[in-house]
């Protein structure tokens, strides 16, 4: 039977706002069914996207305010009014498989967290921007909103500051306006576009009149008559053009600092668009994955080798999958002395091995597990054309994963990663310069960190100035030494002069978190840049981070604001002399860098994007 999908929200409204959200989620969820705020059973339904809106007004309403919903949900663009009296909404977003929030008022309001913050559904598919020569500052779009049922809530009443000005509102329009096109968005339409034809001027107490605006690009004043619009004004950075309905006397002068300042006001309303639309696009995308994941879960084996005890990459990336899906994780001992049998070869090569798997185990595997997915992360797997004739037939995906290129390339990538559904390298520079799009399906796949085997330990004591944690060589020897003589340095890892020893586990995070700074190396032993699984895990223990620059780091990280770089060993000791004696910088830099980690660069936030990718190979996008 076919999955059913509900998207609940204002749709029995006769309001262009609301047709506006339900005319772009339709793009998202052409299958979906629109249900109305009415229906408040959801049992025929196997996932409800709650559409958002002004939903939570004042507090969680009905379905959702019983937190016990019987089928897997999550919500977008939803919004707030006033301040909730209850934790509802945070209960409920806890339970969601996403929470988004239209704006940070309206996040303050429901007593949520910061990462919960969206923006207005519109803005996935936003209005084309109007051309600046065709701006017509003459003409323009009015929306007024009768306020007089909001009046009967006694904190719409009080925040309104309710005058009857509608007459004195349109007098004025008419000395500043030569065209004027009128409309109150009660219309069953959705396509405002139309309404506004060329208007090149938008007054409205519409909370979507002034989205409408903002995404063609065009000055407005805005009717204060509901904290949702000057909310969202303060976010643009526009909220002087924010009045209350009763300020007659300031119209003439704002309408006139509008068109005056129509080029600084166009920059941040195109600044605020593109962000907006960035960030929901991002949201959708994981808003998709989700449902996915509900309605048709993915069962995956993941073949791989450890030889770095619990902290071990490809140890740490197995814990991590299988909080993402159901996962079979099976080690194959490959730099054991006794390595399991499913390996069928060990064929060394310069700087690593290439392990050919036994067919015949691999699918006794599939017999006993029924995989929809066998991921092969690094150490060289690969497999015979056998086992893949197999896959092909059973429709099995068969996932690669490099996580030492560029300097494996050659030995490995090169050989066989054409005979993978969907190949991944940890390398930009790979990425862009070695793999041959044409004969393989490759993809980036950025290191990461996981919270469960990199965290901050906030009892161990910072007794070093800067820490390192990585093995010596002749570079990093000589930049250690000139280091060492500024300040106090940790180090651990195999072959320093005086160094702390290899460590692993739980010592290895206590070593992190053991400095005030932490230096990250980024040469491969090849010579290549490479942003290092090391500066993730750093990140992920709350440590401030030092490396060397190089562009990809700015895919990831802000620098200077979540991390900072250096170009030359004469950089790098200034900048350690520097930030050792300005705490609060520091600090600041680092807690930016620990939240921007735990948003975006966990190994969840990977194998969210493997397994997205399984779906689109799946057709279950």
């Amino acid at each position: 039977m076919k999955k059913k999908i509900g998207v609940w929200g204002w749709w029995q409204g006769n309001n262009l706002g609301d047709n506006w959200i339900r005319h772009i989620l339709e793009s998202y969820f052409p299958d979906a069914e629109f249900v109305p705020t009415s229906e408040t059973n959801f049992s025929e339904y196997n996932y409800i996207v709650c559409g958002g809106g002004g939903l939570f007004i004042y507090d969680v309403i009905s379905p959702f305010d019983q937190i016990d919903i019987n089928v897997p949900f999550g919500i977008i663009g939803m919004g707030a009014e006033f301040e909730h009296e209850s934790n509802l909404a945070k209960r409920l977003a806890d339970k969601a498989d996403f929470f988004y929030v239209r704006d940070k008022y309206s996040i303050d309001c429901m007593h949520l967290a910061e990462e919960n913050t969206s923006y207005d559904v519109t803005f996935l598919k936003p209005l084309d921007i109007l051309p600046r020569e065709k701006v017509d500052l003459d003409s323009v779009f009015f929306v007024w909103r009768d306020g007089h049922e909001l009046l009967k809530n006694r904190k719409f009443n009080a925040y309104i500051q309710y005058e009857d000005t509608y007459q004195e509102w349109v007098k004025r329009i008419g000395y500043n306006f030569s065209t004027i096109r009128k409309n109150d968005f009660q219309s069953n339409e959705y396509d405002i576009l139309s309404l506004m034809e060329n208007s090149g001027f938008v007054i409205s107490g519409r909370y979507h009149g002034i989205v409408a605006a903002i995404q063609r690009g065009i000055p407005f004043v805005a009717i204060d008559i509901c904290p949702k619009i000057r909310a969202l004004l303060q976010e643009c950075g526009l909220e002087e053009y924010c009045v209350k309905i009763s300020e007659i006397d300031k119209i003439d002068d704002l309408i006139q600092k509008a068109k005056d300042n129509i080029e600084s006001i166009r920059e941040r309303e195109i600044k605020y668009t593109e962000n907006a639309n960035k960030i929901l696009k991002i949201q959708m995308e994981n808003i998709k994955y989700c449902i996915a994941k509900a309605l048709m879960p993915l069962k995956v084996i993941y073949y791989g080798s450890y030889w770095m005890g619990e902290n071990d990459v490809v140890k740490v990336m197995a814990d991590d999958l299988k909080k993402e899906c159901e996962a079979i994780i099976i080690d194959l001992k490959a730099y054991s002395e006794m390595p399991d049998q499913r390996i069928k070869s060990i064929e060394p090569t310069p700087n690593g091995t290439v392990c050919i798997l036994d067919s015949e185990k691999v699918i006794q595997d599939i017999q006993k597990y029924n995989p929809d997915a066998i991921i092969l992360n690094s150490g060289g797997l690969c497999v015979e054309k056998k086992l893949r004739n197999v896959l092909n037939n059973q429709k099995i995906d068969l996932i690669g994963i490099s996580l030492s290129d560029p300097d494996v390339y050659p030995y490995n990538g090169a050989k066989y990663a054409a005979d993978f559904s969907l190949f991944y390298t940890n390398s930009k520079y790979s990425y862009f310069n070695q793999y041959k799009r044409e004969d393989v399906n490759i993809k980036l796949l950025p290191f990461a960190a996981s919270v469960s085997h990199h965290y901050y330990m906030p009892e161990v004591h910072k007794k070093y100035d800067l820490v390192i944690v990585g093995h010596a060589r002749s570079e990093r020897r000589k930049t250690v030494s000139k280091l060492t003589e500024i300040c106090n340095v940790g180090l651990y890892g195999d072959g320093w002069k005086n160094g702390l020893g290899l460590v692993s586990g739980e010592k290895q995070v206590a070593a992190i978190n053991s400095g005030k700074m932490y230096l990250s190396f980024s040469r491969t032993m090849a010579g290549f840049e490479n942003v290092k699984v090391g500066l993730f895990e750093a990140m992920a223990c709350n440590q401030f981070v030092i490396t060397s620059y190089m562009e990809e780091l700015e895919d990831y990280f802000k620098i200077g604001e979540e991390l900072v770089c250096y170009k030359n060993e004469d950089e790098l000791i200034e900048l350690v002399q520097y930030y050792l004696a300005h705490e609060a910088e520091r600090e600041k830099i680092r807690k930016a860098g620990y939240e921007h980690f735990l948003r975006e660069h966990k190994y969840q936030d990977r194998w969210k994007r493997v397994l997205k990718d399984i779906y689109i190979l799946k057709g279950l996008n």
